[in-house]
């Protein structure tokens, strides 16, 4: 059983009763991301994250934090995306109390303390760093950046070396205090409890926080025109792309759509691409696609990682398999197969009591109310091949096709690399 509370300070509280299961999850999101910063202040809602973890007023050094949760079994973790934060606990459900309060103290009471703050300075700095030496993470950044530019949906979430040494504690406190209020916030907890204790619990354990108001983020501006090609070169031994296009928001109608034509084109071992690249040709081990919504725009992105020399073939098969859905659209049997992998998939994931608090705590920040998986199933149920090939013919517009590439390339590839996007982006006119 599920059920939502509002306290009188205007907290909202979550609870669903799982009684066959032997843990409970607590999660906090807070409606605060990388679309709530300014340039100067990219990375800040990052940083914030992890100096929450650093120290409190009951558990002041990081160590003790931790082991207030892991000395029983538990897990504790948070991250940051583009339009929230969530700090969340799993334990046995006999130490809820632990739980709740280990949260409670990281999201009310951190010390932000200066010396401790330099040094996550370096550890976000390494972080930055480690995913510009990673080829598979670094094109999913640049993808980000071709697409939308200098804006927070360019920017990496951790934000940039310059603007994570320029964050001061002031900064910090200032941009904590008008996010981290009850109104931005969403507790949500899922386990073998009882509901009318754990909302008394929570809601004293939150009493006295500013109430706040809803912080709006920064608006999206238009993404950049393609098809637009950046090349990162660098010393691999795989060659690594994303091809990407914007996409639909979490309200789009035609979202569920677009979820099934991701299913068949990148979704797993039986999708077109897995097919082609990896089963029928041999060019890729790691090839898929996922969609990325926000509240007023998205993103649809296919990747891969192949053997160096045969990016170019890679690149022109995903191309070739988009034109052709654009002009020919999908089966009827691959719509069935979708439904019933996305409908298991949902089912599944309810078996665990994180995955409950995760999915009620984001819907109740996303859509103010928890979406029925029965409404979800019935939205899936009724995608025909029309609806995806008309989303299909929607996202995938040749003046908005980006291609991001890192690999041991040069000035010679990068031509054969814009030739093939440009043709590609011919192709799908052509198609429609």
């Amino acid at each position: 059983m599920r059920a939502g509370f509002t306290t009188t300070d205007g907290l909202h509280i979550l609870v669903e009763e799982l009684p066959h299961t032997h843990s409970v999850s607590v999660g906090c999101f807070v409606a605060v991301g990388t679309r709530h910063e300014s340039g100067p202040l990219s990375g800040v809602s990052h940083l914030i994250e992890h100096m929450c973890f650093k120290g409190t007023r009951r558990f002041p050094t990081a160590r003790l934090l931790s082991l207030a949760i892991e000395e029983f079994g538990g897990l504790v973790n948070a991250s940051t995306s583009y339009e929230s934060t969530v700090y969340w606990a799993k334990v046995a459900n006999i130490h809820f109390d632990r739980a709740l309060e280990s949260l409670v103290e990281m999201l009310r009471y951190p010390l932000f303390d200066p010396h401790e703050l330099e040094k996550e300075r370096r550890v976000i700095i390494e972080e930055i760093r480690g995913t510009q030496d990673s080829p598979s993470d670094w094109v999913h950044e640049l993808i980000h950046t071709s697409i939308w530019g200098d804006q927070p949906l360019g920017r990496d979430i951790a934000g940039t070396i310059e603007t994570v040494n320029s964050i001061s504690r002031a900064d910090l406190l200032m941009f904590w205090q008008q996010h981290y209020t009850l109104a931005n916030m969403v507790i949500s907890i899922a386990g073998n409890i009882d509901m009318e204790q754990i909302v008394k619990a929570v809601s004293t354990a939150f009493a006295g926080v500013n109430p706040g108001s809803k912080q709006p983020a920064l608006p999206t501006s238009s993404p950049q025109l393609g098809p637009n090609l950046v090349l990162a070169p660098r010393e691999t031994e795989q060659g690594n792309f994303c091809l990407g296009v914007p996409a639909l928001s979490y309200n789009d109608p035609d979202r569920r759509a677009l979820q099934v034509l991701d299913t068949i084109v990148g979704g797993g071992m039986s999708s077109r691409l897995f097919q082609e690249l990896r089963e029928e040709r041999g060019l890729a081990y790691n090839v898929g696609s996922y969609v990325s919504e926000i509240a007023d725009t998205g993103m649809w992105v296919i990747y891969g990682g192949v053997e160096t020399e045969m990016l170019c073939e890679s690149v022109g098969a995903v191309l070739a398999t988009l034109r052709s859905i654009v002009r020919d659209g999908v089966t009827e049997e691959e719509v069935a197969h979708v439904k019933g992998q996305v409908k298991g998939g949902i089912l599944l994931s309810l078996e665990d009591t994180w995955s409950v608090a995760s999915r009620n705590g984001s819907h109740q920040l996303r859509y103010s109310e928890v979406v029925p998986v029965e409404r979800v199933v019935a939205e899936v149920e009724a995608v025909t091949c029309a609806d995806v090939l008309r989303v299909a013919r929607r996202v995938l517009r040749p003046e908005v096709l980006h291609l991001s590439v890192v690999g041991p390339y040069n000035s010679h590839d990068e031509q054969k690399l814009r030739a093939l996007l440009d043709s590609g982006a011919e192709w799908l006119k052509q198609a429609k």
